[in-house]
């Protein structure tokens, strides 16, 4: 597991890599229009990805979207969300989130 760290005068603070992710994934369920890939913690691994540079965050997200949704709409809305709820939960500062759009899912009406 990759532990991710942030240094102050105060001392050391260490967040998993695995809070970071459930922390976007968190995120990504409150988004209108997000159809998530994964069902669980596992699945949320691999379509979540959080690269640390220094104290700076970049952060990739795979994500599949309702067909009936403006994309570039819902997109700005990932980045976002994603960013808001990384900086106000965590120290860290996000340079960029990366969505990437890998599907999108139609429902029939019966």
């Amino acid at each position: 597991m990759k532990v991710v760290n942030k240094h102050d005068q105060s001392g050391r603070l260490v967040y998993s890599s695995k809070i970071l992710v459930d922390i976007v994934d968190c995120a990504l369920g409150e988004i209108d229009g997000v159809v998530k890939f994964a069902e669980n913690s596992r699945q949320a691994k691999e379509c979540i990805k959080i690269e640390q540079v220094a104290d700076e965050m970049f952060v990739d997200v795979f994500v599949k979207l309702r067909y009936n949704v403006e994309v570039s709409e819902v997109a700005g809305t990932i980045q976002n969300t994603v960013k808001s709820t990384i900086e106000n939960m965590t120290e860290f500062k996000v340079s960029a989130v990366n969505v990437h759009i890998m599907d999108v899912e139609f429902v029939s009406e019966n």
